[in-house]
């Protein structure tokens, strides 16, 4: 990484967030004594040891972090279910004995270089559908956060795989260039994650059965 901009260097004079959405959203329902359905995998995805290998990942792809690396970060703030984790590990053994690199199929394989390619080299047609499927989605989930939002629908929406997949990590979108980064996020996703597409639509129809369904009167009459 001599010709790069070291991961550290990256980091420096930047803030790490303490908390991403969903650790707000818990600390209050815990506050409130609402209780909401557990985190599948960490916390926060925006822990300091997960943000320093993502830099890696991103400047160098897969070449700059090992295997044993990866997984001691992810282990070292995983609170999912831990036979989850050892799944995941043992896939990928299973694969390396069979010649086969799972970690050379990851869209980070060669870190932001071949995202860009990625995006670059996609079917204009399909480009464009995953930029507006992402965009509704996440237009749908702030509307339903601002507008809708109580206990139980905070609670169905977390009980959901794509609430870790997708809402923590890039679902919200405001009106910025986060807001920009965040929906080019999803749309790698939508087009290099296998599955992936498929479950942001199934999320996307629940989201709008949730946002069309009738709100129950507040006991003044007011919605």
């Amino acid at each position: 990484m001599s010709a790069r901009t070291s991961p550290p260097r990256m980091l420096e004079g930047r803030r790490a967030i303490g908390r991403d959405l969903d650790g707000l959203l818990r600390d209050h329902a815990g506050t409130a004594g609402i209780t909401l359905p557990g985190s599948r995998t960490v916390p926060n995805p925006f822990d300091t040891t997960l943000i320093r290998v993502g830099a890696r990942l991103l400047t160098g792809g897969m070449a700059d972090v090992s295997p044993e690396e990866l997984t001691e970060a992810w282990r070292s703030v995983w609170t999912g279910p831990p036979e989850h984790l050892d799944r995941i590990i043992a896939a990928h053994l299973a694969a390396d004995e069979a010649g086969t690199d799972l970690r050379a199929l990851s869209p980070l394989a060669q870190g932001l270089p071949g995202l860009v390619r990625a995006l670059e080299r996609a079917d204009a047609r399909l480009l464009c559908e995953a930029v507006r499927a992402c965009t509704k989605a996440s237009s749908t989930l702030l509307k339903l956060l601002l507008e809708r939002a109580d206990a139980g629908m905070l609670a169905e929406l977390m009980d959901d795989g794509m609430w870790d997949q997708w809402v923590r990590v890039g679902g919200i979108a405001p009106a910025s260039r986060l807001g920009e980064e965040a929906i080019t996020l999803s749309t790698v996703q939508y087009l290099l994650v296998p599955g992936w597409a498929e479950d942001l639509h199934r999320y996307q129809d629940r989201m709008a059965r949730m946002l069309a369904a009738p709100t129950v009167p507040t006991p003044d009459g007011r919605p």
